[in-house]
């Protein structure tokens, strides 16, 4: 990671989701062009990779193809590549006059590309190498003479396309790593009308392919062409195929960093421009005993592409006929459609062909060199043709080699010779193509590359070890401490990479070495916003755990989370508070732990309980309802707009079981003076409220925190209030009820209960028993337990009483209470109000909506008009 900044997008269940990023490595290693840059301290460290193993590896393959001028030698290869369409007629005649038609030197490797080789109906439904057979006996006799003699390394067939390989008898130890491959373009993508087939094959120690094509058919097909273009080139892909058949032993688990390896494959780095590597690293390779690599046509080293490719000329026979005769053919080409084509990059891109001097190969009548004079004649055109690849910023052969002496001529990966037509064979309505290439591949020194490679090894080791992670965090201590329960507190922990090197982490909360379970679920951590979260329920009374910071070949960081639970009634279940008639300081918090946990109670607790009387439905809820059927009759009232300091004093009432004093709430009457009144006036800044403070005795302090969404819309910051003497806060009761009203009071009474609503850790109807028995409020009512059932029949009786006042409709009422009593249970992480509805999806909420508004129904049966 970069210094001082943090992991992004962790998620913490632990790490379990993470993915590295996805970034093009080649592209960002290309800039490190000496071995003194440290891969692990690099700038662009943290944005190539966070995974180690490759950032290894890829220095390396990026140091090979830096160094590979010191261990490459180039050989040059002749190649002969010969394309024929021949009309689905058997070779009855000798190949020897086209084959040996050579005019460079004799060739080391023959390739040949034959379309409509079979023509048959038979040939489209079952695979047949008869035919491929025999053309291949027909190309070996042309091919070998008593002076040199060629051996078949590989053909391809599919249906009518074959493509055939044979090298010079000597040469044949230097080829390895044969793949063949083969896709139809024509019907349905499948009939193999139209299509390639391909060779790939290991020259010393380059990548050569070869792919011979016939594309659709028909002057006015150019786009239907391109599309077969496009199809080949995406999809026509090559096994990889080992340097051996351990598999095993290629992979070593822990990066390739052996030989084969890198020859075959890294030291293509700077060869080509094709960004393969990455994909090889961290897509095709995840799996260790399961390799499943497949290469396209253009990962390789040289690339020839020939064929009946049937791009036609775009003129009439006569007009096109009459440049032929006058010998026109340069100014023939420019009706040429492939290579408009090529003008427009849509096809063909970096493509390139030898300059066209013969006569059009395309159309013949058979056994003749005359032009089609059938009734259609067909218009001449350049349907066959041999194109070869080259990469816009490929290095130079020169800059891959120091040992040759290379020639400016010599100076690329292919060299065209010859490109020419034959026209003695006359058996087929095309005429064959000559066409002839050098071409350099590269050849690996294996003890100079040996050298360099454990060269490169042990310097990546020395950057290693001279990079050791230095993490520090803000603190080892997070106190978070005196919390309620039922709430969520965040605090920032800020971990700082204050060393150079490439670094890693996971912060563990298990304590269970398969990590399955977390020891401590009340503890979340969110590396991407940079918080260490707690969240307390009823069964904690106190926090203390170690997190552990796990630095990947670093130090551990143990940090140590702390926080002291406070009760509140909020988050108390329905069965306990039942139970609890007495403020909440006089019992224990274990008891209350017990209770709510449904633990079998201590001897103490039941002795606390001995003369309780256990209510029908919470005494504080009862408190709460029957204000607001009191005094909530006069003007409409909404349950999300209490205001902070009035919320603070009832809630302080009930945690302590304190009657409220509803003069104070309804009318302003105090019984205090008002001499601290003209001090508490107006005050909105933190300094001017600590002045305030200063001159109030500080009495019974009120709870620290209230997470309802509405107090995030008033001026005062709650930490303000943190101080009020509750003398103060009733003075500033007092103040505010004479300036407003009674409103604000009604209001925060009313928001009170939602909040009990909404925090009961089990709802007052658990969605589970909605589900199978919330048809009938009577069946529902009967399968609930009874003090749930009572809290609901008193919540409806109340619903009903306001709607009797018609001050808040019938349809507002159920939308804000049906989900808050009819939900899912809650757990540590779904303490807000918007966390708790967002389990429900609308059709659920709509679906609770009806049924709750048809128990008010069933309980209260609307007024007859």
């Amino acid at each position: 990671m970069k210094n001082e900044e943090y992991y992004p997008d962790f998620s913490f269940n632990w790490l379990n989701n993470y993915k590295a990023y996805k970034t093009d490595l080649e592209e960002k290693f290309s800039s490190m062009t000496t071995t003194d840059e440290n891969p692990f301290i690099h700038p662009l460290s943290s944005e190539i990779t966070l995974n180690y193993r490759l950032s290894r590896e890829c220095w390396i393959s990026k140091q090979l193809a830096i160094e590979q001028p010191k261990f490459t030698d180039l050989k040059k290869i002749n190649i002969f590549i010969g394309t024929w369409n021949v009309n689905g007629r058997d070779p009855e005649c000798s190949l020897k006059g086209w084959l040996n038609s050579y005019k460079h030197k004799i060739p080391d490797i023959y390739v040949i590309g034959l379309q409509e080789m079979d023509l048959s109906k038979e040939a489209y439904i079952v695979s047949n190498n008869e035919k491929e057979n025999h053309w291949s006996e027909k190309i070996e006799e042309g091919i070998n003479s008593l002076n040199k003699k060629y051996v078949k390394i590989a053909s391809q067939q599919m249906v009518g396309i074959c493509v055939f390989v044979y090298v010079r008898k000597e040469l044949k130890k230097v080829i390895s790593n044969v793949s063949t491959s083969f896709i139809g373009c024509g019907l349905m993508g499948i009939m193999g009308n139209k299509g390639a087939s391909g060779i790939r094959m290991m020259i010393y120690d380059s990548y050569v392919c070869f792919v011979n094509s016939h594309l659709a058919a028909d002057t006015m097909q150019v786009q239907r062409r391109n599309e077969d273009y496009r199809d080949i080139a995406k999809n026509l892909q090559f096994p990889f195929i080992p340097p051996r058949d351990n598999i095993n032993g290629f992979y070593n688990g822990t990066g390739f960093n052996k030989e084969q390896f890198y020859t075959e494959n890294m030291l293509r780095f700077n060869i080509t421009s094709n960004k393969w590597l990455n994909n090889i690293c961290q897509e095709n390779l995840k799996e260790k005993g399961n390799m499943k690599i497949n290469f396209s046509i253009y990962d390789n080293d040289i690339l020839f592409w020939f064929g009946d490719l049937n791009y036609r000329l775009n003129n009439n026979s006569d007009v096109i006929k009459e440049y032929i005769n006058q010998g026109k053919i340069e100014d023939l080409l420019e009706f040429d459609q492939l290579l408009i084509e090529k003008a427009k990059q849509v096809v063909f891109t970096d493509f390139y062909e030898s300059k066209i001097t013969f006569k059009p190969t395309y159309k013949y009548d058979i056994g003749t060199n005359t032009f089609d004079t059938s009734e259609k004649k067909r218009a001449p055109a350049f349907c066959d043709r041999v194109q070869w690849y080259k990469a816009s910023n490929a290095l130079k052969p020169s800059e891959v080699s120091f040992s040759n002496k290379i020639t400016i001529e010599d100076n690329e990966w292919i060299i065209p010779k010859n490109y020419n037509s034959y026209g003695e064979l006359t058996i087929s309505d095309h005429k064959p193509i000559i066409s002839e290439f050098e071409i350099w591949v590269r050849k690996i020194n294996t003890e100079k590359y040996s050298e360099i490679y454990s060269q490169l090894i042990k310097q990546l080791d020395h950057h290693e070890n001279d990079s050791i992670p230095v993490i520090k965090v803000s603190s080892i201590l997070v106190d978070f401490g005196t919390i309620t329960n039922n709430i969520s507190t965040t605090k920032t922990l800020i971990i700082k990479n204050e060393g150079k090197v490439l670094s890693s982490y996971e912060l563990v909360t298990s304590l269970d070495d398969n990590k399955t379970s977390l020891s401590f679920p009340w503890i979340s951590v969110k590396p991407s916003s940079n918080t260490l979260t707690v969240t307390t329920g009823i069964s904690i009374k106190k926090i203390d755990e170690i997190i552990i910071l796990k630095v990947k070949n670093g130090n551990d960081i143990f940090i140590n989370v702390k926080s002291e639970i406070v009760p509140s009634l909020f988050g108390i279940p329905i069965e306990t508070l039942c139970q609890i008639n007495r403020p909440l300081s006089y019992y224990p918090w274990d008891s209350i732990l017990e209770l709510s946990n449904k633990k079998e109670l201590s001897e103490k607790t039941k002795e606390l309980l001995e003369n309780e009387e256990i209510s029908c439905i919470p005494k504080n809820l009862y408190v709460v309802i029957d204000f607001l059927i009191k005094y909530g009759r006069d003007e409409k009232y909404v349950f999300n707009n209490g205001n902070i300091i009035i919320k603070k004093y009832i809630k302080y009432c009930l945690n302590n079981n304190i009657d409220i004093d509803n003069n104070l709430l309804l009318f302003g009457r105090s019984s205090l003076s008002d001499s601290y009144l003209n001090s508490l006036d107006n005050l909105t800044s933190m300094d001017s409220m600590d002045s305030a403070i200063s001159s109030i005795s500080k009495m019974e302090k009120l709870s620290l925190y209230d997470y309802q969404s509405s107090e995030s819309k008033t001026n005062l910051n709650e930490i303000i209030y943190k101080n009020y003497s509750l003398k103060a806060v009733k003075q500033k009761i007092a103040e505010i009820v004479k300036r407003q009203g009674k409103l604000p009071s009604i209001n925060s009474m009313a928001e009170i209960l939602m909040k009990f609503l909404y925090e009961f850790p089990n709802a007052v109807v658990p969605y589970e028993i909605f589900k199978k028995y919330g048809s009938k409020f009577q069946t529902l009512y009967s399968a609930l337990p009874s003090c749930h059932a009572n809290t609901l029949n008193y919540i409806i009786c109340y619903i009903g009483d306001t709607i009797s006042y018609e001050l808040i409709s019938k349809s507002e009422l159920v939308k804000t209470f049906a989900s808050a009593i009819i939900r899912p249970s809650i757990d540590f992480k779904e303490q807000q109000e918007q966390n708790i509805t967002s389990t429900m999806t609308i059709s659920k909420k709509e679906k609770v909506e009806i049924a709750f508004s048809q128990y008010i129904d069933e309980v209260i049966p609307p007024k007859k008009k």
